[in-house]
């Protein structure tokens, strides 16, 4: 899996902190070490870098991880528990947390005002995976949030990379700011 660095720091001593690069990841696979990948934007290969692994590493706003391992357990148990209850969505934040969203009280269904405060945005955009492990999910996120300079979302990012493999879509694509995930029929 492919977790976003956008919103991750390295922690100095002295209070200044070092933001990482965008198209730096986090890669965890079962029973191997967690590793530091740059993403080449041009051919979306990824390369592996030992330049930011003295650690430690904080997500803005977040907890403070010693090593790169413990960020790549507090990634996975997040990304493990993000599926939504049902009748609600879960909001992915863009430091690594999540949050359980149900529709306002009355409703079977998120109207669109509810969806445009939710994620901070003025202009929405829905985008349904066709296949893979979220096939039947839909994912609502800010459509200018690129535009507005919104962090990358780690966990939306792995979820995107996890439907469409790098080896396998182009161009490279990242999902920036706060995300909801739930089913299609959340959404009338």
């Amino acid at each position: 899996m492919l977790f976003s660095l956008h919103t991750t720091e390295l922690v100095k001593p002295g209070g200044a902190n070092l933001p990482l690069p965008p198209r730096l990841f986090l890669r965890t696979a079962p029973g191997q070490p967690a590793l530091i990948m740059a993403l080449c934007g041009t051919t979306g290969k990824l390369f592996p870098t030992t330049s930011y692994d003295g650690g430690p590493f904080q997500v803005v706003g977040g907890t403070a991880y010693a090593s790169r391992q413990d960020l790549g357990a507090f990634f996975q148990t997040q990304h493990a528990g993000m599926l939504p209850a049902e009748g609600a969505a879960t909001l992915l934040r863009v430091d690594g947390s999540t949050r359980e969203v149900r529709p306002e009280k009355g409703r079977k269904s998120f109207g669109l005002a509810q969806l445009y405060a939710v994620l901070e945005a003025t202009y929405i955009d829905v985008h349904c995976p066709q296949h893979g492990p979220y096939e039947g999910y839909i994912i609502v996120f800010d459509d200018e949030g690129k535009d507005r300079r919104r962090p990358i979302n780690p966990l939306t990012t792995a979820m995107w990379y996890e439907t469409y493999p790098l080896e396998h879509y182009a161009p490279v694509d990242v999902v920036a700011g706060p995300v909801l995930l739930m089913k299609s029929d959340l959404l009338r």
